[in-house]
């Protein structure tokens, strides 16, 4: 059995070039268009095992030749599709603009991924109950994903739950249970119940969040960085500087590079280092699972970087 398991989205990614993101009403043209390997499930199951770390996914793909390719790709890496099941409905489809400065916004059509169930959880229990680290994400049904935490709560399974898109309706049951919760800071918002973003409160709602019960909360800040609260102090993890050619699965990549920390033995704060730097990589290069780092290119970074 793998040491992570992702029960989680996966996605065709339409990305287009454009010289800047268009405001409401605007029509542009795009300079390229490409179609790559996505969803935030199939992201941190590539981002880690392409660190070197054993894992297996749960999902749903359509009966077309786009989750034919999603399929092939995850097994071209390592990745145990054994939970990977067919949906009726055509696979998940992300549809991404990014700037020349490496911008994004996203549009998703779920398709398969709204018909991951417990039905096909409970067909394939074995891979989560024997995993050391669950990874969620919030881009298949909330009652799945509440379903799986239980699960991972009751046979000692530590969760990692990435609450991407967040939605005020996740339980804080579901966020007491969790290991590490890892929001971005317009998740952590939203987590909190604040109607806007002030950054200037983030610690405070930061605190907040914490409250619920998490054991442990990693809040990702993009160029910024991120900042990791255990409930006793604040340390603040600056970026990497790099030339940004795409932001799209830089959060992935440092989820599914701070879970192979984890299980390599590191601690949080030196699995949060390690994942800054893969993050950092990520950015230089387009697309999202094309873009995630293997083992070796980020270590030769760490060392280039030092």
């Amino acid at each position: 059995m793998a040491d992570i398991v992702v029960v989680g989205s996966l996605n065709m990614d339409i990305v287009v070039s454009v010289p800047h993101i268009p405001l409401v009403g605007e029509t542009i043209l795009a300079t390229d268009i490409n179609h790559y390997g996505g969803g935030k499930g199939a992201n941190q199951a590539i981002a880690a095992a392409r660190l070197g770390s054993s894992v297996a996914m749960i999902g749903k793909v359509g009966k077309d030749k786009n989750g034919e390719i999603l399929l092939n790709s995850l097994k071209a890496e390592g990745v145990d599709t054994t939970g990977i099941e067919f949906s009726n409905d055509m696979t998940g489809t992300a549809f991404i603009k990014v700037s020349k400065e490496g911008d994004n916004n996203i549009v998703v059509y779920p398709g398969a991924n709204n018909d991951v169930d417990i039905d096909q959880i409970e067909r394939h229990r074995d891979i989560i109950e024997n995993s050391k680290v669950c990874l969620l994400q919030m881009e298949i049904p909330l009652d799945v994903v509440k379903y799986v935490i239980d699960i991972c709560h009751e046979k000692g399974v530590k969760v990692v739950f990435n609450p991407a898109p967040a939605t005020r309706e996740i339980p804080e049951d579901a966020i007491r249970k969790s290991y590490i919760l890892i929001p971005n800071e317009i998740e952590l918002f939203l987590l909190a119940g604040e109607e806007k973003v002030h950054l200037n409160k983030l610690e405070d709602v930061a605190e907040k969040v914490y409250e619920k019960g998490v054991q442990n909360l990693i809040v990702t800040l993009g160029d910024k960085g991120s900042l990791y609260y255990d409930g006793v102090s604040k340390k603040y993890f600056a970026s990497k500087k790099v030339k940004a050619v795409d932001s799209t699965a830089a959060g992935d990549s440092f989820v599914g590079a701070l879970v192979t920390g984890i299980i390599d033995g590191k601690t949080i704060e030196g699995s949060i280092e390690f994942a800054t730097y893969a993050a950092a990589l990520t950015v230089t290069k387009p697309g999202a699972q094309n873009s995630l780092p293997t083992r070796s290119e980020v270590e030769d970074f760490i060392i280039k970087y030092s």
